[in-house]
């Protein structure tokens, strides 16, 4: 005779206990391109505004224009004609020679002139346009420069960060932060520092 056999169930039961908070750990990460990239972009946009370089051509489109409508408003130029005192013979109707003497005479003599042909050509492109190239540059220049101090500041603060704190070249990159950041403050007048500190920009 087969023993019995009786199967044995073994339930689990699962008691769920509240984890207790975890203090949240902020940890410094490098800045990624889009940040990067991002943050460049504002201290370009602050460090044109400073050097006083307008961030378009539009004013000297606006001046293109008023110089071909001056075009509609005329050249006025004023003579003032003195004439001396004398005196003058003249035939009268009846054949009759007489003399006449005048005094001294003052008459003023004005002029209009319209200079249509500079609605246009009104002789000022070459020089906005030199403007609008000397712009371009500057733009370019300065947005290159501020572009290039930001890549050597977060170069350095990633070097800073991964080298071990009393290491020479943990000062080297120390330095070099600094520095790239103090060039930044001047080219945003400080902006760049007071942005990264979140204080109230400008």
């Amino acid at each position: 005779m087969q023993p019995l056999m009786f199967p044995l169930v073994l339930a689990a039961v699962g008691v769920f206990v509240p984890l207790p908070d975890v203090p949240r750990v902020v940890h410094t990460e490098p800045v990624t391109a889009v940040e990067l990239g991002d943050l460049a972009q504002r201290a370009a946009r602050v460090a044109l505004r400073t050097a006083g370089v307008p961030a378009n051509d539009g004013d000297v489109d606006s001046l293109a224009s008023r110089a071909r409508a001056s075009a509609l408003l005329p050249e006025v130029s004023v003579r003032l004609i003195e004439s001396a005192a004398g005196a003058a013979d003249y035939v009268s109707d009846t054949g009759t020679l007489s003399t006449s003497t005048y005094g001294p005479g003052l008459s003023i003599m004005g002029s209009l002139t319209f200079h249509l042909d500079k609605l246009g050509y009104s002789g000022q492109e070459a020089r906005l346009e030199r403007l609008r190239i000397e712009r371009r540059e500057a733009r370019a220049r300065i947005t290159q420069r501020v572009i290039d101090e930001v890549g050597k500041w977060s170069r350095a603060m990633a070097e800073e960060r991964d080298e071990p704190a009393t290491s020479p070249a943990h000062l080297d990159a120390t330095i070099r932060h600094q520095n790239a950041q103090m060039a930044l403050d001047v080219w945003t007048d400080g902006w760049f520092s007071a942005f990264l500190a979140g204080k109230p920009l400008k």
